[in-house]
């Protein structure tokens, strides 16, 4: 069930205490739509009201219900409260990074439930090289040149590449040149495993091809053999010719083998230096373009489910980016199982520790001749699960034990800084007041 927005009611959050109360308000909750059933709650306190006990949390709400209480006295001031709960959005996990972008892309979450505050981040931008473009793939190359990228901002890591040389058609040579062409006939080249098939045009004379006119060498290739050559059209037949050798001295590309990060603007490629006689490649760095990450400026508060998380379209060719929040809670309280028996003093409480990135909880025993409860002093953040909550033992006689409770449910008191959750007591639904 989820508190406040979901389909019961679990908690109730005190926004006003009230004040010159005789006796416990009533405390009234707006009913949910036909076929459910309407909450029901306590209010606690001497004079004002401290908390609520919620009775029946009710069933099938669609939205935050009301929740009232009975005037104070005259003189007095009536308290006032809502339903909520206290979930935060920790992180935004990001399913597809989108890409086209050329600036950073705006976030936003679903809204938090009444009373709750919504949550806000901004998108980081991916900072490493996506790729490198040839601009000029050199010549004479005999071996694979180094390649070398500008160095990465401070705090950042420097891309790192391999190049490697394209196999293309090197020499030709005729095996047949044809008789009875009237115009020159078509060549085609069969493609290589993978790479570009290699192009070219014929020129005729006295019915014969005289040339074969590389316009693109191809890439590829693996073996002279394994190419076919066949000529179509031109009036003639018989023309023939077969690949007398394969070169490897001009650059296909640049294999990244580390993309880099906390590039700002693309950084420059260097290319090893052609030998003598030859021409050094150049390529230019393209930038990732999606988002790396959300870095969240505020996790908002009670929300009761994971929200929303939208970016802003990516430009006309791009993709956009999507993502899904995570929810992380903190401690609300501890439900004591077993007091223990024999502590002279009250024993320490330890909590678990919270999970990378959160802050553990922290809290002291209330002692009533054994543990009768824990005062939450700090309810760390982060948790994703309760974590385990482990008393010290007494000199002699039964160690205590009990159970965290996270702030799944509960709230924030403006009004009395104040945190409320749900706690679990002797069978019956309490509302914890936690301090801050």
């Amino acid at each position: 069930d989820q508190s406040g927005a979901g389909d019961t009611v679990e908690s109730v959050r005190i926004t006003n205490p009230g004040d010159g109360y005789t006796s416990a308000p009533t405390v009234t909750f707006s009913a949910p739509p036909p076929g459910g059933t309407t909450a029901t709650g306590t209010a606690v306190g001497p004079d004002s009201v401290d908390s609520v006990t919620v009775g029946t949390f009710g069933s099938g709400y669609t939205s935050v219900p009301s929740v009232t209480f009975s005037a104070a006295p005259s003189g007095g001031t009536t308290a006032a409260g809502t339903v909520g709960g206290s979930g935060y959005v920790d992180s935004v996990t990001v399913g597809s990074a989108g890409s086209g972008y050329t600036s950073v892309p705006t976030v936003t979450f679903g809204a938090a439930p009444s009373g709750g505050t919504t949550a806000t981040g901004t998108a980081v931008r991916q900072s490493g090289v996506a790729s490198v473009t040839m601009m000029n793939r050199g010549d004479f190359y005999t071996s694979d040149p180094t390649v070398t990228f500008g160095a990465a901002p401070s705090g950042g890591t420097t891309a790192t590449g391999t190049a490697a040389r394209r196999s293309e058609i090197g020499g030709l040579s005729f095996s047949s040149r044809g008789t009875g062409y009237t115009s020159a006939p078509t060549v085609t080249f069969s493609a290589p495993p993978s790479g570009t098939t290699a192009t070219a045009t014929t020129t005729v004379g006295s019915g014969e091809v005289l040339n074969i006119l590389m316009t693109h060498r191809g890439s590829g290739y693996t073996s002279p053999s394994a190419i076919t050559i066949t000529f179509s059209g031109g009036g003639g037949s018989g023309a023939g010719a077969w690949v007398a050798s394969l070169r490897t001295r001009r650059i296909e590309g640049v294999t990244l083998t580390n993309r880099g990060s906390g590039y700002t603007s693309a950084p420059t490629v260097t290319f090893g230096a052609a030998p003598s006689g030859g021409t050094t490649a150049t390529g230019t760095a393209v930038l990732q373009s999606g988002v790396a990450s959300v870095t969240m400026a505020n996790g908002g508060s009670g929300y009761t489910a994971a929200p929303t998380v939208t970016f802003a379209a990516a430009p006309s060719g791009g993709t956009t980016a999507v993502g899904t929040a995570v929810l992380r809670y903190r401690v609300a309280s501890v439900e004591v199982t077993n007091g223990g028996s024999g502590y002279a003093a009250a024993p320490t409480v330890t909590f678990a520790a919270a999970p990378s990135g959160g802050t553990t909880a922290v809290g002291t025993a209330v002692m009533r001749d054994s543990v009768a409860s824990v005062r939450v002093t700090n309810g760390g953040s982060g948790y994703a699960a309760a974590p385990t909550v482990t008393f010290s033992a007494p000199a002699g006689g039964t160690r205590a034990t009990g159970t965290a409770q996270l702030a799944a449910s509960g709230g924030y008191d403006q009004y009395q800084n104040l945190y409320w959750a749900r706690q679990t007591l002797a069978g019956k639904q309490l509302l914890v007041r936690l301090a801050e």
